[in-house]
């Protein structure tokens, strides 16, 4: 990772030039000159960890990690997706595990599968990657809460169909309080 390309890339897409730079840096107690800055971003120095900081509050950096590093870093919740009976997903803790680059990009989160439904495809412990959307069409596969059961089903017809043709599907009926939390990309 090159410090100095990124923080040049952070400042010019928060749309700020050097000089605005300087006194928004004045503004927060640090006294810089515009050629501070350009030695910063080309790599002649660093600024102090206090700056740094500043820098990215300045730009609306949301992510220090997932921006200045070259690795990507997902949720990977602690309670699994059921394939088999559901269990609750929702508010449960995660934990931020690095991907390499072979997980899609449209990955947002990442869960681990609980049973032998959804086999061959999935089986179980297997972590599987999912792009949150609040939709799917029929015939996708993705994560969905019926009832308070988090599961990962092929969406049917008015219905949750498993893979493993051992389960039979799960009706969707109209008084359900169901959701689609995402569709599997990995």
């Amino acid at each position: 990772m090159n410090l100095g390309k990124k923080l040049l890339e952070v400042r010019e897409a928060a749309k700020i030039s050097r000089a605005q730079m300087v006194e928004r840096l004045k503004e927060k107690g640090f006294d810089v000159k515009t050629y501070t800055i350009s030695k910063w971003e080309t790599g002649v120095s660093k600024p102090t960890i206090e700056v740094f900081l500043t820098i990215c509050d300045i730009c609306r950096v949301m992510d220090i990690r997932q921006t200045f590093t070259d690795k990507r870093f997902l949720r990977l919740y602690d309670i699994p997706v059921s394939a088999g009976p559901g269990n609750y997903l929702c508010d449960s803790s995660y934990e931020m595990i690095e991907v390499d680059n072979t997980v899609p990009d449209l990955a947002d989160y990442a869960v681990r599968v609980s049973g032998d439904s959804m086999m061959p495809r999935f089986v179980d412990q297997q972590i599987i990657f999912i792009h949150e959307q609040p939709a799917l069409n029929e015939g996708e596969i993705g994560i969905f809460c019926l009832n308070s059961d988090t599961y990962i089903k092929k969406l049917g017809n008015a219905c949750l169909i498993s893979l493993n043709p051992k389960y039979d599907p799960i009706p969707i009926r109209e008084h359900d309080d169901f959701r689609v939390l995402g569709k599997v990309v990995g």
